[in-house]
């Protein structure tokens, strides 16, 4: 029994060993503006995309990028930076992404984003089942 929870311990740890690493790599590739940022994030928070896409099924590819970092919490500064833009360019992305995904003025753009993570369809469908 002892063995079998250490086990179970050893395990926890190495997923969680291998999340943060993954975490890890998803903010350097967002940093460096690599291609690969979209997959590796699309990997480890499945489904945000998928629901910014049932927002609006015409979302691009760079908006969904753009959407990741805000997801992340990153300042408009820092995605300035990464992405190698004006300050004032990204507030602009901003406010048409707000005008596409009908985010209203009063509700902050970065907390919208984490939200979508909760708004999913495989997220709603495991709230039904687990009112069940």
């Amino acid at each position: 029994m002892v063995q079998g929870q250490n086990i179970r311990t050893k395990l926890t740890e190495i997923r969680y060993t291998m999340e943060r690493n993954n975490f890890t790599d998803l903010i350097a590739l967002a940093k460096n503006n690599d291609a690969e940022f979209l997959a590796l994030f699309n990997e480890i928070y499945p489904g945000f995309i998928a629901s910014l896409k049932t927002i609006n099924p015409k979302i691009r590819s760079s908006e969904l990028e753009f959407c990741a970092m805000t997801f992340l919490n990153f300042s408009t500064k820092n995605i300035a930076q990464y992405t190698f833009v004006t300050v004032r360019a990204v507030q602009i992305r901003k406010n048409r992404l707000r005008k596409k995904l009908n985010i209203a003025s009063d509700i902050d753009f970065n907390n919208w984003m984490r939200d979508q993570i909760h708004r999913t369809p495989h997220a709603r469908q495991e709230r039904s089942v687990q009112t069940i």
